[in-house]
């Protein structure tokens, strides 16, 4: 196999190949952490799937008015509607599927990862993410993830930017989580660095990253490893898969008001935040969720306005 690898054979030497998400997550993966298990289509797979396209793309992106915000829109279409309607190569598309095989996993999330560094420009929902994929949908959402690395957005900003930043795409086993959130590694607002700051909601996290939910909110203390204050919010619906209609969907929650988290999953969450802040010594944002009593780690990114330099 050449154009995948397994998340366990990747590590922090492969940001070029793999993506800066990826990679980050191969290393801790090797360290211990609970991540869920996965590929990355690499990008010289993505170079070699975007090979037949590369100069329609090129011509429509060389003559993208930047002061256009409906012609970036209409070229934005174009490309992915090129993307969309392509053709995935036999070599690659076996490739994929042998590795997903090896998942052993009926589901799986699809997720964009770039060459930026782990401070680079990148933040929740920047690109799309697709969970619950099945076998017989995971090609045809990994162009989907693909085409979205051509958004307005995405191309307004790497052509003002002269980011060069490449696109890799992960696979992993999906976590169907009963509770998700995010967590910094320094409070957001005060910029205190002695405090961990959580957010979490019931269901799956995109309730969170999408912000269609006020969440939960748990400040830990990093010397004392324990509780420092809460506001539980009235959280109105949480986001779950559907597996008779097959789409997530939001549902009202009859516990609205209660906590999403316990303090020993606040003060686990918080463990981890500061580990991994430890590891990479810098301040650091992650998105995590539980399944059952299980903590897994899904991302990991640094705060670009507390370190610049990065």
């Amino acid at each position: 196999m050449s154009y995948t690898y397994s998340l366990d054979e990747v590590n922090l030497n492969m940001i070029s190949v793999v993506g800066r998400k990826s990679a980050y997550l191969g290393e801790l993966y090797k360290i211990g952490f609970d991540i869920p298990k996965g590929f990355v289509i690499s990008t010289l797979g993505i170079s070699e799937i975007l090979k037949d396209l590369r100069q329609d793309i090129g011509s429509i992106l060389s003559s993208v008015d930047l002061n256009n915000t409906a012609d970036i829109e209409k070229k934005s279409n174009a490309i992915r509607s090129l993307i969309l309607n392509s053709s995935m190569p036999d070599e690659i598309e076996k490739e994929i599927l042998e590795r997903f095989e090896a998942l052993n996993s009926m589901y799986v999330a699809v997720r964009a990862t770039v060459t930026s560094p782990l401070s680079g420009s990148s933040y929740a929902g920047e690109y799309e993410t697709d969970l619950f994929v099945t076998k017989d949908s995971l090609i045809k959402s990994i162009k989907r993830v693909l085409a979205s690395y051509y958004s307005p957005r995405a191309i307004a900003y790497r052509l003002l930017s002269h980011d060069n930043s490449e696109i890799a795409i992960l696979v992993q086993t999906m976590i169907n989580p009963n509770v998700a959130g995010t967590a910094f590694s320094l409070h957001p607002v005060t910029e205190e660095p002695d405090y961990v700051f959580i957010e979490s909601a019931f269901g799956l996290g995109e309730s969170v990253t999408k912000g269609l939910v006020t969440p939960d909110q748990y400040v830990v203390s990093k010397s004392k490893r324990s509780l420092v204050s809460k506001r539980i919010s009235s959280k109105s619906i949480k986001l779950i898969y559907d597996y008779e209609e097959k789409r997530i969907k939001p549902i009202e929650l009859q516990e609205a008001t209660l906590e999403s988290l316990k303090e020993k999953d606040v003060i686990r969450v918080a463990n981890m935040t500061i580990a991994i802040e430890d590891i990479f010594k810098r301040s650091i944002n992650i998105e995590w969720a539980i399944e059952g009593n299980k903590l897994y780690l899904l991302e990991v990114r640094g705060i670009r306005r507390i370190y610049p330099e990065f």
